[in-house]
């Protein structure tokens, strides 16, 4: 049995104090949730800011993917392209609840797209494997086990090449193993079960199904809505002249007219400085200071999830 687009068991927990957050019993309702994202520079440096979330990716919260959104010519953009680990905290002070997630992150945007790896749930690949594991098992000689014991994997360099010449691509170009499938795909699946009243999915039904990740298309769909999410004012910045440059005249003129909405430009100007970070999330740390309760969850290789509860 396998479960496609399986949501995390943290998932529902956090929705609903994302929930209690926006609209507090007894308060004003709050525009948007804010979070801490903590990334690494060349150097080494971490650099933390905090950051609006922006939901689940695709608007589909089976996948546990969260997203953020960017200006290409900040800082966090470069660095997580080269160095894709991230951590992010949300601190909830209605819910008296922190969450703090770990990963790799992604950048979405027209010169990058998250490479998916399905392999890990692939009906295909899972049920070829246990098929070449019996084998093995089956034809397994004990004698070549003992032998085995001496064996050792060397990783050959060319010659003339030292290790530390190597380059590896951007963060952005690896492959990310996750159980996330075309949209269009993970519908026709949901679908299938909710017709059939299934939790799960036999592996052998999904044998024949094409599990693709999303397409150049889908990827360009929900950078576009993301976009048109986003308020005119916020959309407005990503006209302004590039962080971080020095001020001048022109620059400070420039600001002024965004800000009172006289530049000349339309809306859509600074989608070419627009950009999505989709936070791959595999560890999750969510303490609950009123029950002085902690639980970390943990998602193994085959995308599913455990959950522990530890001392706080």
């Amino acid at each position: 049995m396998l479960q496609h687009q399986y949501r995390a068991p943290w998932v529902n927990l956090f929705n609903q104090t994302i929930a209690n957050e926006l609209n507090p019993p007894n308060a004003t309702p709050q525009p948007f949730i804010t979070c801490q994202l903590a990334t690494v520079d060349s150097q080494g440096f971490p650099h933390v800011r905090t950051v609006v979330y922006r939901g689940f990716l695709f608007n589909d919260k089976n996948n546990n993917i969260l997203t953020l959104t960017t200006d290409k010519r900040m800082s966090k953009y470069e660095e997580l392209l080269h160095n894709d680990k991230f951590e992010i905290v949300f601190y909830f002070p209605i819910s008296k609840k922190q969450y703090r997630f770990r990963g790799i992150a992604r950048i979405i945007d027209n010169e990058y797209k998250p490479r998916v790896d399905l392999s890990s749930i692939n009906p295909r690949t899972i049920i070829e494997r246990e098929r070449s594991s019996s084998d093995s098992d089956s034809d397994f000689d004990s004698d070549q086990s003992a032998d085995s014991d001496d064996d050792e994997t060397v990783l050959e360099i060319p010659s003339g090449t030292s290790a530390s010449s190597i380059s590896s691509p951007p963060s952005a170009c690896r492959p990310v193993s996750h159980s996330l499938l075309s949209p269009a795909v993970a519908n026709s699946i949901q679908q299938y079960k909710t017709a059939n009243n299934l939790s799960y999915t036999n592996l052998h039904d999904l044998e024949s199904v094409d599990l693709s990740p999303p397409s150049e298309r889908e990827w360009n769909a929900e950078i576009l809505r993301q976009w048109q999410g986003l308020s005119k004012k916020m959309r407005a910045s990503f006209r302004k002249p590039a962080p971080k440059t020095k001020m001048d005249d022109e620059k400070q003129m420039k600001m002024d007219k965004i800000r009172r909405g006289v530049d000349g430009k339309k809306e859509d100007v600074g989608l070419e400085n627009f950009a999505l970070i989709a936070l791959f999330t595999d560890y999750v740390d969510v303490y609950e200071m009123e029950k002085d309760k902690r639980m970390i969850y943990e998602k193994d290789s085959y995308q599913m999830w455990k959950e522990d509860e530890v001392c706080p």
